[in-house]
């Protein structure tokens, strides 16, 4: 007999469903203001000891474009291999996704641009060549969702309904996403397992980040049950 149990932990940052014999958990663990530094110090406690067999890492945006929380892309490679060698060091599989393209127009409002000596999009560019190139050395599995946006021709300054604008939502963001924008990065995630045959290989997944995977500005912000990529890929695996 099939049946379907769902079960809301930590104030739905968890959702475990029960199909049949098998059950698929899933965790929201996106925190507002991560770079990279933040994540190798909450590794233990958000990552490892929960042992996943697939994490799904974006992360980037802050050490890039949060000037108060620069680095250099040495130093953000350096990390990022470090958070992904401890990973597979507990026999998981790590899933790395480059963020989305941002509005300069409205970035720049918030950060003084005269510190930036790249734009801030060819930042991520430079993001996302990392990302490929770590995935590539540690064997992890890579989506870039820059090269989507990009494509999409995104953002579209105060035009599109994909990243928080003032038409859209009345606020001069340009980083934050909008739910459909946030159903994109899921679909993404998920076409890349499907493509893969591997929609049915992990059970327990993380997604771990800043505020991107945490979504900010979207309902349900931090949870499995609301308008954020993690909810969204909760729901498409749900229906595989």
């Amino acid at each position: 007999m099939i049946f379907t149990l769902f079960i809301c932990l930590t104030a739905c940052k968890t959702a475990l469903v029960k199909k049949g014999e098998v059950t698929l958990v899933v965790e929201n663990n996106g925190v507002a203001g991560n770079s990279t530094a933040n994540l190798l110090r909450r590794l233990e406690s958000d990552v490892l000891s929960e042992k996943p067999d697939l994490v799904i890492i974006m992360v980037g945006t802050n050490d890039m474009l949060n000037s108060k929380k620069f680095v250099s892309y040495e130093n953000y490679h350096e990390n990022l291999s470090s958070i992904v060698e401890n990973i597979k060091n507990i026999d998981a599989q790590v899933l790395l996704m480059t963020p989305p393209r941002v509005d300069s127009l409205y970035l720049f409002k918030r950060h003084d641009k005269a510190l930036f000596t790249d734009t801030p999009n060819v930042k991520l560019q430079k993001v996302k060549q990392i990302m490929e190139d770590v995935a590539k050395e540690y064997d992890a599995f890579f989506v870039d969702n820059y090269s989507v946006f990009k494509a999409k021709g995104l953002p579209q300054h105060n035009q599109d309904n994909y990243i928080r604008n003032l038409k859209n939502s009345n606020k001069e963001d340009g980083v934050h996403l909008k739910p459909i924008g946030y159903k994109l990065i899921a679909e993404n995630v998920f076409d890349y397992l499907k493509t893969n045959n591997l929609l049915d290989k992990y059970k327990h997944i993380i997604c771990f980040g800043d505020s991107l995977t945490k979504g900010s500005g979207a309902s349900g912000a931090g949870t499995i049950t609301g308008e954020n990529y993690p909810s969204f890929l909760y729901r498409m695996l749900l229906k595989n």
